[in-house]
């Protein structure tokens, strides 16, 4: 007896797919829309992917920060926070380097150039076949597999990985507060160089800076988190900005 068919979102049904299609993929999905998103829960995880969801931008985002996905499937209308904001920050603010596949009912010219231009490796418009969706999905996972993509920054003793999310201080692993991730992300994107204040505060609060000083509590925070590990290469450059030191001083 043959396999059951199963229904695409836009034509007649189709064959079951090899359920090892996915393997090794994690992937996040960021879909508002419950029905579809549960489809493609459904489907890619029968195809072996591991799957997780998203239902809006903000929790995309903190999803993002707190874990490493292969692979990124985008829907564009999200409440909270838009498909291009979450894309332009996990590219930018990120430096997240997982494919992202956007999935959209947008089907103008426009709005795919502005996709592609914040970082998208794909592009589909809705309705779709959830086969394809899979298919592209693989084909993306098997072509970033085994590539680091502008992954690690090194200090002396410091390195950030970023593919991983993952500090160092020779060999011990820091535990860091996400912002605190953030801004060493910023600092450690040119080891070295001096970083001005509205540089750091643009990369922290991007749409609405708070009111005080945020930007020195967040600094002192790192700092401190840095020195527990006996580095002491967060220097201040007054009045200028901050710079992670490619050769560490000595403690004082």
């Amino acid at each position: 007896m043959s396999p059951p068919a199963e229904r695409s979102t836009d034509g007649p049904s189709v064959a079951t797919a090899d359920p090892t299609l996915g393997a090794g993929c994690r992937v996040l999905i960021v879909e508002d829309e419950p029905t579809l998103a549960a489809n493609l829960h459904e489907y890619l995880s029968r195809r072996g992917f591991e799957v997780d969801l998203a239902h809006d931008g903000e929790a995309a985002l903190r999803r993002l920060e707190a874990q490493p996905f292969d692979a990124v499937v985008l829907d564009l209308g999200l409440p909270r926070r838009s498909g291009t904001e979450v894309l332009d920050a996990m590219r930018r603010l990120l430096g997240v380097a997982a494919p992202v596949l956007v999935l959209t009912a947008r089907d103008a010219l426009g709005d795919k150039l502005d996709a592609f231009g914040l970082g998208a490796d794909d592009y589909l418009v809705k309705p779709v076949a959830l086969a394809e969706v899979a298919a592209r999905l693989a084909a993306l996972h098997r072509r970033a597999r085994g590539e680091v993509i502008d992954d690690d920054r090194v200090a002396g003793p410091l390195r950030l990985d970023r593919r991983h999310r993952e500090v160092r201080v020779g060999e011990r692993v820091l535990r860091l507060m996400p912002m605190s991730m953030r801004l060493l992300e910023r600092l450690m994107r040119e080891p070295g160089r001096i970083v001005s204040r509205a540089e750091l505060e643009a990369a922290l609060w991007p749409d609405d800076l708070p009111d005080g000083d945020p930007l020195r509590g967040q600094i002192h925070l790192l700092r401190r988190a840095l020195a527990g590990a006996d580095f002491h290469g967060l220097e201040t450059v007054h009045g200028v900005g901050w710079r992670i030191a490619t050769a560490e001083p000595l403690a004082r």
